[in-house]
């Protein structure tokens, strides 16, 4: 099922993480026994679904607005028997409001939103919770954003690198940046509260 549905995804131009990105986030998973899971951007449910099959006991919430992928995000999950493990949810993720906590936050979604969805959701990111964020070096577009000749796409990739710029001088977390897996991932934990 999984492969079936990477392929459909591809050929339709659907965005989904790549293998190796996929690869660190289920290990990240593993290695910090994440149960709870909020994932910023559903598509068509295929990095939910590789999340859930890590684990019964690991449940995802997952967002998504537009209303097309929705919908092939349940037939996927139910088709994957998981509909038991994964909440599908059909809206824009500014207008979720949730006062349950999780262990890991998964970010793939608006990349121009990733500043605001970091504010957005930190209430609900566990004390030792991990927040994950996909597509940091975006194709490797922020190594040269002058040379970018779609006015949008460079504002988008300068966001990026604004956001990139912001955490790595947050002091409320330690970040790991990984521009050399998938598309570019970071990893941030919050510091010690009491330090």
């Amino acid at each position: 099922m999984s492969d079936v549905l990477k392929e459909r995804a591809l050929k339709e131009g659907v965005p989904i993480i790549k293998d190796e990105g996929l690869a660190f986030l289920l290990n990240m998973i593993k290695e910090n026994g994440c149960k709870e899971i909020l994932e910023l951007g559903t598509a068509v449910a295929y990095s939910a679904i590789q999340m859930a099959l890590l684990d019964k006991k690991i449940h995802v919430d997952t967002l998504e607005k537009r209303e097309d992928l929705y919908q092939e995000a349940v037939r996927n999950i139910a088709e994957s028997g998981l509909s038991d493990q994964i909440s599908p949810f059909l809206t824009a993720i500014e207008d979720f409001k949730t006062d349950k906590e999780y262990d890991l936050i998964f970010v793939d979604a608006a990349k121009a939103q990733y500043g605001r969805y970091l504010e957005m959701f930190l209430d609900n990111l566990k004390s030792d919770g991990i927040m994950v964020f996909d597509n940091m070096v975006f194709h490797g577009l922020i190594y040269d954003p002058e040379n970018i000749r779609s006015r949008n796409l460079r504002n988008l990739v300068r966001k990026i690198i604004k956001f990139r710029e912001k955490v790595h001088n947050d002091e409320r977390f330690d970040i790991m940046k990984f521009d050399n897996i998938g598309d570019g991932i970071f990893v941030l934990t919050r510091r010690n509260r009491e330090t």
